[in-house]
């Protein structure tokens, strides 16, 4: 009989995934209790109030200002972190208490998605291992810090690992009220983040495709998944000729297009005229691939064209770049906006943690691409879970390298790519034990 470890054991797990979350939850509360973002409405962080102002007191999905004589309806942000904001804003109409409690749900909704992705991977990864996957995804700087920003960035993590944990409950009972849940929250993350509206469909194909699941499961999981999408899309269609969602894709992939947009914007900000230049070259290229797209296109192509191996080795290095430690559009390191009496900073033990992430992070890249390949290699014995965490990771990677390749754009998903490069050390572990384990005694050597 099988002796089962005392990491197996239901009660150990449940107690550990409990200290885990308490600590993920500890870690952002008094981050949140304590930092001090300097001017935290600005960016774009300002276009999602007001889209929940709006929406709280027009009931419009407009970032026409509050105060504006016109509320202009539109489609440019995605509705899901908006409707978050409102809902809050519904209870706390005050901005003091508003933006406190959106703060403090912020913090519970990334200590809920460490959670979430720890309890997916457990028949994964096995009960040892998906501990040590929550705590590097409980410590994260860049989970931490993302929660006191007014940003989509932590709701859509949060999507995503529910959308997550329900299909590891439908695989779990080949149920199909489970994987259309999945499908809604997956919904849920493509309504924050339009980037995702894709994935789950892609996901059911390759599930079906793998044997990993039945036709009906993935249609279900599919079908579910474009419900929301589909209903928000049908209302877009219906305004005036506004900013949208297209447009957005169109404007990051040409800032995407030119290796010096993320270098250049700082500058341009404070007002140095070379940076100012390249700003307005860019958006003179999006005005004109916008108004008339084969004119654009040929000046993309001309652009390109000029010197074909720097654009090349400029999207070949994006994927890094992407899963690089310091965010670009903003103030630098781990911080979107600038932030006094951060206890990453101030607290020598966390200070010192943040350090050692810092240094590992190209090593966790590389073991996040191990992983990913591993599961890939072995996806024919591999089960469903595995299968969409290596889906995932290879699908935002592809899809920011052809638009903006930004550190910020990688948050959500962080904790996909902690995953996959625990699975990597898991496999290591598993050869190096294998490796050294004695060979049984042959005959021969018997005599």
């Amino acid at each position: 009989m099988c002796k089962v470890s005392t990491a197996d054991r239901p009660w150990y797990w449940r107690i550990a995934l409990l200290a885990v979350t308490l600590f993920a939850l500890g870690l952002r509360w008094a981050y949140s209790i304590h930092a001090v973002v300097d001017n935290p409405i600005r960016g774009d962080a300002v276009q999602y109030v007001s889209y929940a102002w709006n929406m709280a007191h027009h009931g419009a999905f407009s970032m026409s200002l509050p105060g504006s004589a016109k509320i202009v309806p539109d489609s440019f942000r995605d509705p899901g972190y908006p409707s978050v904001l409102a809902c809050v804003m519904l209870v706390f109409d005050e901005l003091g208490p508003w933006y406190r409690s959106v703060l403090l749900l912020q913090g519970l909704l990334g200590a809920l998605t460490v959670t979430l992705l720890t309890a997916s991977v457990r028949p994964w990864l096995g009960a040892k291992w998906s501990l040590v996957a929550g705590l590097l995804m409980a410590i994260w700087p860049h989970s931490i810090t993302i929660t006191g920003f007014l940003l989509s960035e932590t709701a859509t993590a949060f999507w995503v690992a529910l959308a997550f944990f329900l299909l590891h409950r439908a695989n779990v009972r080949s149920g199909l009220f489970p994987m259309a849940f999945s499908g809604i929250a997956f919904s849920l993350a493509a309504l924050t983040n339009a980037v995702l509206i894709p994935f789950a469909t892609l996901l059911a194909l390759i599930l079906w495709w793998n044997k990993s699941c039945t036709s009906k499961l993935a249609f279900v999981l599919a079908l579910s998944s474009l419900l929301l999408p589909a209903a928000w899309s049908a209302r877009s269609v219906q305004l005036p000729t506004t900013d949208s969602s297209s447009g957005r894709a169109l404007l990051n992939a040409v800032q995407g297009s030119w290796p010096e947009y993320h270098a250049s914007y700082i500058p341009s900000v404070m007002g140095d005229p070379g940076a100012k230049q390249i700003q307005a070259d860019i958006w003179h290229e999006y005005e004109v691939l916008r108004t008339s797209p084969a004119i654009g296109m040929q000046m993309v192509s001309e652009r390109m064209g000029q010197h074909p191996w720097r654009y090349a080795a400029w999207y070949a290095s994006k994927p890094a770049l992407l899963w690089d430690w310091s965010i670009r559009m903003g103030i630098g390191s781990i911080y979107v906006y600038s932030t006094s009496h951060s206890i990453l900073d101030e607290q020598p033990i966390l200070r010192a943690t943040v350090t050692i992430c810092r240094m590992l992070n190209p090593l966790i890249m590389a073991l996040a691409l191990v992983g990913l390949v591993l599961t890939w290699r072995g996806r024919r014995e591999s089960p469903m879970m595995p299968i969409a965490f290596a889906a995932l990771a290879a699908y935002v990677t592809v899809i920011y390298s052809l638009l903006q390749a930004e550190p910020r754009y990688a948050i959500p998903f962080r904790c996909v790519e902690l995953i996959l490069a625990v699975e990597a050390i898991r496999c290591a572990a598993r050869w190096r034990a294998t490796w050294r384990q004695p060979s049984s005694p042959t005959a021969d050597s018997i005599a």
